[in-house]
């Protein structure tokens, strides 16, 4: 059965910036409901009072404060930039092996060139420097290029171990980014480091943003 708290909780998280609104406590709990209850109503079928809606807000911002109520919780241990980078996007295809392989052999990536590869069931993204644009173009003349975007910079973040067990440690940082107007464009993770795909006109902003909450 749908219920009030259920349509509240998905129209809340549908917007990233009212969810972190609420777990910060920078709205009014009364006038959001009103503001949300015509569409509440729609889809519960009947007629809603404010005070159920800011029942269902109010455990929702419980539920996600912690999140954001203390900056001692998550922590990193360096933060790195690299600028000047580009991604393609490849559709499935039978010499992804091949490519890759030949990638690996660049000289540049040992000259501080940067690889990223990220698979999908269908798709292939590849995040690396400019530079090697022409080397990367030439191995994938015969795939299908769905997508590029260029002048990309990342934000990296090593962390300890610890964070890798802390509940909402991505989280906590992807929404804060989200709530300042920083579009993330890809997101590669490892065991102990974060590595964050952004516009470059963002890389400053993002970084001290980053800088405030785990340094």
């Amino acid at each position: 059965m749908v219920t009030i708290a259920h349509i509240v909780e998905k129209m809340v998280k549908e917007n990233p910036s009212l969810e972190i609104a609420l777990a910060k406590n920078l709205i009014s709990y009364s006038k959001l409901a009103r503001t949300l209850r015509e569409e509440v109503e729609k889809e519960f079928g009947k007629e809603v009072n404010d005070y159920a809606i800011i029942v269902a807000l109010k455990r929702l911002s419980e539920k996600s404060e912690h999140l954001f109520s203390s900056k001692n919780k998550f922590y990193a241990l360096e933060l790195n930039t690299v600028s000047n980078l580009m991604e393609l996007t490849i559709g499935q295809t039978s010499n992804l092996a091949f490519i890759m392989k030949r990638m690996y052999e660049f000289p540049e990536l040992g000259e501080g060139c940067i690889l990223n590869v990220i698979h999908g069931n269908y798709q292939t993204t590849l995040v690396f420097s400019e530079r090697m644009e022409e080397k990367v173009r030439t191995l994938l003349k015969e795939e299908t290029i769905i997508a590029e975007v260029k002048n990309l910079s990342q934000l990296s973040i090593k962390f300890d171990e610890k964070m890798f067990q802390s509940p909402g440690f991505v989280v906590y940082i992807l929404k804060e980014l989200s709530w300042n107007n920083i579009n993330i464009i890809e997101i590669v993770s490892t065991y102990t480091e974060l590595i964050i795909i952004i516009k470059k006109e963002n890389l400053m902003k993002a970084y001290q943003i980053v800088q405030n909450l785990l340094l």
